[in-house]
């Protein structure tokens, strides 16, 4: 069970600045913070979880921005996160510009490339495979395009040249501090990033030549994509949760940016809001695994980076539930075009405005 609440991003959890996020196109990525709530929801956001527990069981897994348990009513979907976790964000855009009848034709022949044993059905491995490359292009192209602005910033010639370490710090103070710094608080913001960053670049130069290439700037943009990096993740989460020091993170600690006033409540025998009880649950009976009452480094990564982490998986049981028809387990290609809306989208209005398309 996880809210609908709008969540926080994990990379801003780990601490990465939000103007690195916001250079590249796919920044706002799929992955967060695992808990059951971001802020204090509102009431009927609150509903809205606790109908969605009854519903599936109250099974917790780490859920994606847009989709619910498997009890969520297809109602709820939200198409637009379906199309670009199907297409990735350009290419459906384009699907969006078509006919219907061009959609259709278009979903065909993807259904074709997603067969890959072509026995004429889609299983759930093959979805799930075809929306991982999906995802895995779409950190990739945002990674570069990230690169590349960084490499423009300071004028450098070759765009795609590896990144040195003072072009960053360069690129880095020109968008927190400007060419004049007389902001204190930005000073300060751009020393905190730098010595964190510094740590997370060491970490992610494989090669150990002091600059990152687009590959090795990928897994410094998105640390908690690649198993190399575990320790900068954990270092990071601990650095902005634990509070005490004490290489551990206690519930107090958990709750603190959530709930205030939760340890002074707790004291007082005050009653706790129903979400925060169910944030108290996740804690105690699914992230503190050796029910130590904290999480050591290992559950800080297992909450963190749960095992059903990547998207694809909750997608493809998605997509499955709402398109296979005779439940069993298998997508024909009728069964998609029937629910083809779901898959690729378009805009009736504007679809005449628009000229021929590349070939997908």
């Amino acid at each position: 069970m996880f809210s609908k609440a709008s969540a926080t991003l994990l990379l801003m959890l780990l601490g990465v600045s939000a103007l690195l996020l916001a250079g590249a196109e796919g920044g706002k990525d799929r992955h967060k913070d695992p808990r059951v709530f971001d802020a204090k929801p509102s009431d009927a956001e609150h509903e809205d979880d606790d109908d969605d527990e009854t519903e599936s069981g109250g099974d917790d897994h780490h859920d994606d921005d847009k989709h619910g348990e498997e009890g969520d009513d297809d109602d709820h979907h939200d198409s637009k996160y379906d199309h670009e976790s199907f297409l990735g964000r350009e290419e459906s855009h384009k699907f969006d510009e078509m006919s219907p009848e061009e959609s259709k034709e278009k979903l065909t022949a993807l259904i074709g490339k997603i067969d890959t044993n072509n026995d004429t059905k889609v299983s759930p491995e093959e979805m799930q495979a075809w929306l991982a490359a999906v995802a895995k292009g779409e950190r990739t192209r945002a990674a570069e395009s990230r690169f590349h602005n960084l490499k423009a910033t300071v004028n450098a010639k070759d765009l795609d040249s590896p990144l040195t370490l003072e072009e960053y710090k360069q690129a880095i103070h020109h968008e927190i501090i400007g060419d004049e710094p007389t902001d204190k608080s930005a000073q300060e913001t751009y020393n905190t990033q730098m010595v964190r960053d510094q740590a997370r670049w060491l970490k992610a130069d494989a090669d150990g030549d002091k600059l990152l290439n687009k590959t090795e700037f990928a897994d410094f943009l998105h640390p908690e994509e690649a198993p190399s990096m575990k320790d900068i993740v954990i270092q990071e989460t601990m650095m902005n949760t634990d509070k005490n020091k004490d290489g551990k993170i206690d519930l107090n600690e958990f709750m603190k940016d959530l709930h205030p006033e939760y340890e002074n409540d707790v004291k007082n025998k005050k009653k706790l809001p129903d979400w925060v009880e169910a944030e108290e649950k996740q804690f105690k009976e699914k992230l503190d695994i050796n029910k130590d009452g904290s999480l050591d480094p290992n559950e800080v990564y297992k909450w963190i980076v749960p095992d059903d982490f990547d998207h694809s998986h909750r997608e493809t049981k998605h997509l499955f539930k709402i398109t296979d028809e005779n439940k069993d387990n298998a997508l024909t290609k009728d069964e998609i075009l029937k629910k083809w809306e779901t898959f690729v989208g378009h805009q009736a209005t504007n679809y005449g405005n628009f000229g021929s398309h590349d070939e997908l």
